[in-house]
């Protein structure tokens, strides 16, 4: 009997103290949070955008026959590179070809009987309506040469521009119709295309570009500067954004190929618009966080790595930060992004990347 007491107290007792001991582990304040953290900066004349963006050839080029027939030479392979003027295809050329002899002939005759005319015409032989018809038929028979010689020519498929034979479609011995994609032709020039919302091509004339870097997400320490190219004056009606290329020179050490993705990152000075240099400060846009017409930021304090909500006003800008213009005097940190994770009171402590 006094053993078995003596079990339960000790089973009582033991008890007792992992309960203690819950308690204090659930008492235990929370491990601070990870959060990116700002320095915010006094606003400058300065605005730095980034795009993502898509990799394609400079200039692109449907190979196709102006004639149907028969694909007897196909001198290409897909990845070759070739210059101008190679002979990509030729179709079965002996219709082509006896037109063409025919024609020849006609054109020969014709010739010698206006020749001839033209000698009877000087002796007064023959009326000068004689001449003419002989002339006319002549300049008939010449147009039926030029023909025939277009449509020999037609039958034999040339590189345009100098680059590098992306896809091949065609086959020897396949019958082609007229305006069949037989390959796609590619220049080695590549260009960096990124869709611009409008807000953004709306202010253009007040921004002047200073810089423009594209990162390659396939080698992202490459240092790839670019220029603007060209933009569409037409909106895409899904999206209602404007396309806008950039060229660029790929490094030599690099092999950038049409449908790689990258990010353009371009720097503008803004001239002119004072909504847009008025005094403020720069602050990301993922610092604000939103509620109904509201707009806030967590603020750190770095002494004790806890955060307070405070209510700030922004106005509209043309980067990836937004202008607070009162709520901040522009020394406070804050947290930089996931701002919707993130409760008054909280302790953070600075997210640092592997």
């Amino acid at each position: 009997m006094r053993l078995s007491n003596i079990s339960v107290i000790l089973a009582t007792l033991i008890f007792a103290a992992c309960s203690a001991e819950s308690n204090l582990e659930s008492e235990a304040p929370p491990a601070p949070r990870p959060a990116k953290l700002i320095q915010v900066e006094a606003a400058s004349n300065q605005r730095n955008l980034s795009f993502p963006a898509v990799i394609r050839a400079a200039q692109t080029a449907e190979l196709t026959f102006q004639v149907a027939g028969e694909i007897r030479e196909l001198n290409v392979l897909e990845g070759d590179e070739v210059e101008a003027g190679l002979v990509v295809a030729r179709l079965d050329q002996r219709d082509a070809r006896n037109r063409l002899t025919q024609a020849q002939a006609e054109l020969e005759n014709a010739s010698a009987e206006y020749e001839r005319a033209e000698r009877l015409a000087a002796q007064d032989a023959i009326s000068r309506s004689v001449l003419e018809s002989r002339k006319t038929q002549r300049d008939v028979a010449q147009a039926a040469f030029s023909t025939a010689q277009k449509a020999v020519e037609d039958t034999v498929l040339r590189t345009p521009f100098k680059g590098v034979i992306s896809t091949v479609s065609g086959r020897q011995f396949q019958n082609v119709q007229a305006k069949e994609a037989i390959a796609i032709l590619q220049s080695e020039e590549v260009e960096a295309v990124v869709n611009v919302p409008g807000t953004i091509i709306a202010r253009m004339p007040q921004l002047v570009p200073v810089g423009v870097r594209v990162r390659l997400d396939a080698a992202p320490d490459a240092n790839i500067t670019g220029t603007f190219k060209e933009a569409s004056t037409e909106a895409d009606p899904n999206t209602q954004t404007y396309e806008v290329s950039f060229s660029f020179n790929a490094p030599e050490d690099l092999f950038i190929l049409p449908g790689m993705t990258a990010t353009v990152e371009t720097s503008f000075v803004v001239n002119g618009a004072e909504d847009l240099v008025a005094s403020g400060t720069a602050v990301p846009l993922s610092a604000i966080l939103a509620e109904g017409d509201d707009t806030f930021v967590w603020v750190v304090d770095m002494e004790t790595m806890t955060i307070s909500k405070r209510q700030v006003t922004v106005r509209s800008d043309v980067s990836d930060y937004v202008t607070v213009t009162a709520g901040l005097d522009g020394n406070e940190t804050l947290i930089a992004a996931g701002v919707s994770f993130f409760h008054d009171g909280m302790t953070v402590r600075r997210w640092v990347p592997e």
